[in-house]
Order: C-alpha cells, then sequence, then structure tokens
C-alpha cells in the first residue's frame, strides 16, 4: 500500500495557524506500507510496535520512542502489533528554528550524516507530558494552540536533558544550518539600509543573493523588505506620535508620495486614516 503523510491522515487532522496534529489509530497489523513524507512530523508513540524499514536499517519502535521524520522521504513501514496508538504533529522547519532562536542555542554537527529520521529514547517526564497534551486534544480550550507549542518546547527541553541530548543537537544542527542563510537574513536585516547590501555581507555577487532570497523567502528581496517597512510604519502611527513624514523616514522610505501608495495598496487605508483612527 502506498500512502502520502499527510493527506493519508487528512480526515483526522487538527489544523491549527502554525502547526497540525492527530492522535492516529491502527486496529490491526499491516503489511509493509511504502510511505513518502511530504512535511516533518515529530511522533509520539503510546501504543503498540512499529518497524521503519530505512535504506541501510531497520528501526523498531514502541511506546518508549520518540520519532523526527524530515520532510521529502520514502520509508517503508509496518506494524506489527494489532493496535497501535501515536500521537503526530505535523510541523515546519520554523518550529525548531523558534526553539534554537528562543533559547540561544547554536547546534553543531556531531555527525557528518544527514540523518532523516532520528529515533528517540522516551522518559518518564516525557511520557506524563504527552499525556497531558493528550487532554488539550480533546478539548476546546482558547489558546489551545499556544499551549501545544508550550507542551512541545517543554518536550524539547526535556529531549536536551536526556540521554538522547547528542542525536537531538544533531537535528537541530541539520535544520540550523539549512535555514542558515533565512537566518541570517533576519538576523542582519535593517529598516534603513538596502537590503541588497547584505549581498556583499554574505560575500555573494548580488544577482546570486537575488536568486537564493527568492528561493528561501518565495519573494524578491525589494518586496519581502517593504512589506516589513510598512509593517513597522503602521505600528509606528498606530502606537507613536510621529507624524507620517517622521515614520516615511524612521521606516526608511526616502519618497513619502511612495510610500503613501504602497502602504495604502497594503492596507486599503492612508498614513494619514490610520493616524486619524488612532487619535
Amino acid at each position: 500500500m502506498k500512502i502520502e503523510l499527510p493527506t493519508f491522515l487528512e480526515p483526522n487532522i487538527n489544523k491549527l495557524t502554525n502547526i497540525s496534529f492527530c492522535n492516529y489509530v491502527q486496529k490491526q497489523p499491516q503489511h509493509k506500507n511504502e510511505v513518502y513524507i511530504k512535511n516533518n512530523i515529530l511522533i509520539f508513540v503510546r501504543k503498540g510496535i512499529k518497524q521503519l524499514h530505512l535504506k541501510d536499517e531497520t528501526i523498531e519502535v514502541d511506546e518508549n520512542s520518540i520519532l523526527f521524520l524530515r520532510s521529502g522521504n520514502y520509508i517503508m513501514t509496518e506494524v506489527l502489533d494489532e493496535y497501535y496508538e501515536a500521537m503526530l504533529f505535523l510541523y515546519e522547519d520554523s518550529l525548531l528554528l523558534d526553539f534554537i532562536n528562543k533559547y540561544n542555542l547554536e547546534p553543531k554537527k556531531i555527525k557528518d550524516d544527514e540523518s532523516y529520521i532520528l529515533k528517540i529514547d522516551n522518559t518518564s517526564e516525557l511520557k506524563s507530558l504527552i499525556d497531558t497534551t493528550c487532554n488539550y486534544f480533546a478539548n476546546d480550550i482558547s489558546n489551545k494552540e499556544e499551549i501545544i507549542k508550550l507542551k512541545l518546547e517543554e518536550a524539547f527541553l526535556n529531549i536536551l536533558n536526556s540521554s538522547s541530548k547528542t542525536c537531538f543537537e544533531n537535528l537541530l544542527a541539520s535544520i540550523y544550518e539549512s535555514n542558515y542563510f533565512k537566518i541570517q537574513v533576519e538576523k542582519e536585516f535593517s529598516y534603513e539600509n538596502n537590503i541588497l547590501d547584505l549581498a556583499s555581507k554574505f560575500k555573494l555577487p548580488a544577482l546570486t543573493f537575488r536568486e537564493k532570497f527568492k528561493d528561501v523567502f518565495n519573494e524578491t528581496p525589494k518586496k519581502w523588505q517593504n512589506k516589513k517597512r510598512l509593517e513597522k510604519a503602521k505600528i509606528l502611527l498606530e502606537t507613536t506620535d510621529k507624524n507620517v513624514s517622521e515614520v516615511c523616514i524612521s521606516c526608511g522610505f526616502d519618497n513619502l508620495s511612495w510610500f503613501i501608495q504602497i502602504f495604502k495598496k497594503q492596507y486599503n487605508l492612508t498614513p494619514k486614516q490610520i493616524k486619524n483612527n488612532k487619535n
């Protein structure tokens, strides 16, 4: 049987703004399934045993296992028990990048291989955390997304204090390296300076920088910079006493009429209207 994740899980997936999750239950053993992983998936096995057949090895997981599966990879799976249950989180790299940035981690690879499946041993602390997280799945409560993210963050911190620390750091390092360009752009970005000035900092020709930027951010450097500047402008207009001209200059725009034009296009209101609404 050929399975594509997360499509196969669609009927049971709970979708929030930045993360999706589901509680997956399988009530009978299965023969080997071909599985293509289209999203990063974090799996907490709750009951049962499953085998994952990789290119060079077979991994067996049970209720003492946590799995990180990277997107864009193919595996073969097989459930060995009559009942299998797991909690699945579908997430973007940004989830772990936010964790790296929040705690100022600078993970470095311990191994050279690019592992796309990471198995981590569960602990009593993690099991307890998983059980409490399941309660939030079942109930419709306010701030559910924020609570679930905090629970995941707590899980990551526990893993960094477990015997699986080195393996987890290696995963974080691979994500950090593959997103290094994005991280550095956001770190070095200035509202006042032209974003193309970063090309020389990155020791890249301007054309190469533009192409790489578009691949990573899915828009041109200029459009991305303007969006950032307009977001700042809107906040300044709503929360400070600066007039429109001062906000224009503060956000790096050197042409007032053009600033007003693109601001209105973005927010369907002129800067002056935003300012008047604040007053």
